[in-house]
């Protein structure tokens, strides 16, 4: 690592103690670290790469042609499902050859061969260069001076403070009052029988934006103010009654409203959600080519989400430089000495957290709203926690209720795994994987592994609990088999509490149910239920 990325990680991290990475590290898996110096770099035992199971790519057609109606083996499986079929016809690794990418692909289904991946020391996220974002930070390369092992040390060290539990107790107070905000604007939305109308998903991203906005600024962006959005028969989307009809985009309460009439906060979950909604972060052919409308789009909505963030930043920093400290202050108190360069880090976050974030607060409502039972002692744990404090006896822990949102991002993971890319070739279940792999970790698959779980597909939040079913202990599992935002995401270590932060203040007041048909399940660039949502928010007994 360069001299000047470990100035950079000394400078974020406290000097005073060691801080090592939250799963035991293992010696590498690359050939050339494993064997002696006089070694061959590929044992000869070695299985070649493509001996590697997969599905063959045909002439003209390539791998295209097992999609296909009638003739393809997984024409009925997409997104998930399509894995799920490449693990139980060719195993846990799952070899497709270059076909029409430019490189190969091996997906990964097994967690012990993920945890060598990582550990092997020689792999790293693949760079996007074509991507609208790479583009919009070379415009802004003076805004953006990272690169190469710079920008790896600062994200490590930012991933390392977020799993600090001193530091992470500075955010419980703040996170608590977005997530009354949040639930108040909720019971807001509610018409007929005490359904939630059209308008639930576009405030639950106002909450994660919020929320991430003062893990990262220490400042409330706004994002809650004021009254809720109701729809009325003139405001509100009409129905979709043809086929045409289900391409026209749905539009969020923002997106219908003129531009001049939001405020800052307002305008950055606008274009928050237009870059989720259209997927200007994922590749697609629109993308890919900067001649492209889409990328032109693309581009335009992250300068503009680039800037808002420029905003926030600065009145970030005054509120840090007024000389009254906060508790919540603590990361970007970290972060000072970076100066100008927080901006593409604090940027880069709201982007890559936000729709995760606000995607898994859906699927955990939606699974506790099938559980009553679970949901009733969630919200038993609440109330006696309440009477606790305000007995003066401290502030309890909720297990339950924690157990309730690792069991939700165990059973719906935000993405369906990650992918790495090995510089060196490495060794990897008795094969020889040669550099320049794209690597997919599945780790939405390994987290509903009947292998590893029991009763995988079911909803079992006392499988996390010390009292829980020994058979179903989440502790039986390997380490690795629910890691629902791979390793390297720096949220890893404080997502929970937002999460519990907002299912608290949700269960002390309400019960959550779902009248209607099971959501059909999306991916895109991350999972999500499809629209329209059917939660009823029921006054707590």
């Amino acid at each position: 690592m360069a001299k000047s990325a470990i100035l950079l990680r000394q400078s974020l991290l406290p000097s005073r103690r060691h801080i090592t990475s939250s799963s035991p590290r293992r010696s590498s898996t690359s050939p050339q670290r494993m064997k002696p110096a006089g070694a061959p770099a590929v044992a000869v035992s070695l299985k070649p790469f493509s001996e590697i199971p997969g599905p063959i790519a045909l002439p003209m057609l390539r791998h295209s042609a097992h999609v296909l109606p009638r003739i393809g083996n997984f024409h009925h499986t997409v997104g998930l499902g399509l894995l799920e079929g490449l693990r139980d016809r060719y195993g846990d690794l799952v070899r497709l050859a270059k076909a029409s990418r430019t490189r190969p692909v091996l997906y990964v289904f097994d967690p012990e061969m993920m945890r060598e991946v990582y550990d092997s020391g020689v792999t790293e996220p693949p760079k996007w260069e074509r991507s609208p974002l790479n583009q919009h930070r070379k415009l802004n390369a003076s805004a953006c001076p990272f690169h190469g092992d710079e920008s790896k040390a600062v994200w490590v060290a930012i991933r390392a403070l977020l799993q600090d539990s001193t530091l992470l107790q500075h955010y419980n107070q703040v996170f608590d009052d977005i997530a009354a905000d949040a639930t108040r604007r909720l019971g807001e939305l509610r018409h007929a029988e005490n359904a939630l109308n059209e308008e639930l998903e576009t405030e639950v991203y106002r909450w994660a934006l919020e929320t991430i906005g003062a893990m990262v600024f220490s400042i409330r962006l706004g994002c809650l103010d004021g009254a809720a959005y109701v729809p009325t028969n003139k405001n509100s989307s009409p129905e979709k009654t043809s086929l045409e009809d289900d391409d026209m985009p749905e539009l969020c309460s923002l997106s219908k409203r003129k531009l001049e009439e939001l405020n800052k906060a307002e305008h950055l979950i606008r274009c928050t959600i237009e870059i989720a909604e259209s997927n200007y972060l994922v590749r697609s052919e629109g993308t890919l080519r900067t001649e492209s409308q889409v990328f032109n789009h693309a581009l335009k909505a992250i300068d503009n989400h680039y800037s808002l963030t420029e905003h926030f930043l600065g009145e970030a920093m005054s509120a840090l430089n007024s000389g009254v400290p906060r508790p919540e202050q603590a990361l970007i108190d970290r972060l000072r000495p970076l100066n100008g360069r927080i901006l593409p880090l604090a940027s880069d976050m709201l982007l890559a957290g936000t729709e995760p974030l606000a995607q898994t607060a859906l699927s955990i409502f939606y699974h506790l709203s099938l559980h009553p039972a679970q949901q009733q002692r969630a919200h038993d744990q609440v109330l006696w926690a309440a009477e606790t404090k305000l007995a003066g006896l401290g502030v309890p822990e909720l297990p339950y209720l924690s157990a309730c949102v690792k069991e939700g991002l165990r059973v719906h993971p935000a993405t369906g795994g990650v992918v790495r890319r090995n510089k060196e070739d490495i060794e990897l279940g008795g094969f020889e994987i040669p550099a320049g792999v794209d690597i997919v970790l599945a780790h939405c698959l390994t987290s509903k592994s009947e292998k590893q779980w029991g009763r995988a597909e079911a909803f079992i939040p006392d499988r996390w609990c010390q009292e829980g079913w020994e058979p179903l202990k989440a502790s039986k599992a390997h380490p690795l088999a629910s890691f629902p935002f791979g390793e390297s995401c720096p949220a890893t270590g404080i997502v929970g509490k937002m999460l519990e932060s907002l299912v608290t203040r949700v269960l002390d007041k309400y019960r959550l149910e779902w009248h209607g048909p099971p959501p059909k399940i999306t991916t895109s660039a991350v999972n999500k239920l499809q629209r329209p949502y059917y939660f009823v928010l029921q006054n707590a007994a």
